[in-house]
């Protein structure tokens, strides 16, 4: 993966994740309490459990990395498929998620304490709403807790993804290394020509 794509799916993965925090959100506080009101009486069991607040970002929580979980596995066997899987390049990916995710987090209890930015943490951060509200985690350690939790499943379902699609299609992995094998050739063959060059520089300024 080049530079400009792997920048473009940086932005993209980004995107993504915050537009699902979104949805989480809106599953949690809207559609999960005007479906429960459409539940029957003798459901109210039911109802009482799915409206409680920790409940409802529990369910947001879940179909939010549930649907990021498929999103990195189909994203594994695609890069399979091109080519262009790489544990560096998905960590690094999931790294700058996190960051992207956890650095307004820091700033919780300033805006907080000034009463600013409380739409904005309620719906970005309420599918780690559930954590805090069960712990004595502090905000920013249930945020990373949560997020994190996610991202590292997104981890395992790209590299699952990337397995199965070998095993599959062993000529993908047998390709793969023989690009790598000759890359790092041709990295050595030009770190030779670059010491050779040297060599002969100095050579000509010694005869000189």
């Amino acid at each position: 993966m080049d530079s400009l794509k792997m920048m473009l799916y940086i932005f993209a993965r980004i995107g993504l994740m915050l537009l699902l925090c979104v949805f989480g959100a809106f599953v949690g506080v809207i559609l999960i309490p005007s479906l429960c009101n459409l539940m029957p009486g003798s459901w109210m069991p039911v109802k009482k459990f799915l409206t409680d607040s920790s409940n409802m970002s529990l369910i947001a929580f879940i179909i939010t990395t549930i649907i990021m979980v498929y999103l990195f596995f189909d994203d594994g066997k695609k890069h399979s498929a091109y080519e262009e899987w790489s544990s560096v390049t998905i960590s690094i990916v999931l790294i700058l998620m996190m960051f992207a995710y956890f650095i307004p987090a820091i700033f919780y209890e300033s805006f907080n304490a000034e009463g600013k930015g409380k739409v904005f943490y309620l719906v970005f951060y309420y599918p780690s709403e559930w954590i805090r509200n069960n712990t004595d985690l502090a905000y920013t350690v249930s945020v990373l807790a949560g997020m994190g939790s996610t991202l590292l499943l997104c981890l395992a379902s790209y590299v699952t993804s990337f397995r199965l699609y070998v095993k599959k299609h062993p000529v993908i992995l047998k390709q793969m290394e023989e690009r790598r094998s000759i890359a790092a050739d041709e990295e050595e063959q030009e770190e030779d020509e670059a010491v050779t060059d040297a060599a002969d520089t100095d050579n000509d300024v010694g005869f000189k």
